[in-house]
């Protein structure tokens, strides 16, 4: 096992660690036996998975990627609220504005892990669902169809989910 990839591997999950574990409140000989926990932990672990990751999968880590990923995650929470009230408007109204149907969306993605981060960023947006995948393009069911042109449906649908998971899978 390489070097390089252990402690990487043991580095990040360790970070990954800390924040599940911090608290404003937590004393600092309770944080200690936490830290001291999560570094063995993450040593275990880091000894038996290591072998497990390839170069090409460290490279997720750089920085530049986790930022446009934590960039990514806000915009997906963003608009997971901006959905969740507006499918709110559309059950709570007495006729209910739906106009259900299927579009097919083309998506620039090449890699199977980030056509899965998009499709489950859509399926997890109240009133959208991913229902297949073929080559490049999603079959998408949405509960009102705004656009019958499946290239602006596709970015009204993919939002800015796509443009941060490129930079991501870059």
């Amino acid at each position: 096992m390489e070097e390089g990839k252990f402690a990487y591997v043991a580095v990040v999950l360790t970070i990954i660690w800390i924040a599940l574990i911090y608290s404003p409140g937590i004393s600092m000989e309770a944080f200690l036996q936490e830290f001291i926990a999560g570094v063995v932990v993450a040593v275990a672990i880091a000894a038996i998975t290591a072998g497990n990751f390839e170069d090409a999968g460290l490279r997720y880590f750089h920085p530049r990627r986790v930022a446009y990923f934590i960039a990514f995650l806000f915009i997906f929470l963003i608009e997971m609220i901006k959905a969740n009230l507006n499918m709110a408007r559309i059950v709570l109204s007495p006729k209910p504005p739906v106009k259900p149907g299927i579009v097919e969306i083309e998506t620039e993605l090449k890699q199977p892990s980030a056509r899965l981060f998009l499709g489950n960023a859509i399926t997890l947006t109240p009133g959208t669902m991913t229902l297949d995948y073929k080559d490049n393009k999603a079959y998408i069911h949405w509960v009102y169809v705004e656009s019958e042109d499946s290239k602006k449906a596709g970015e009204i649908i993919k939002g800015k989910f796509e443009k941060f998971l490129k930079e991501v899978y870059s």
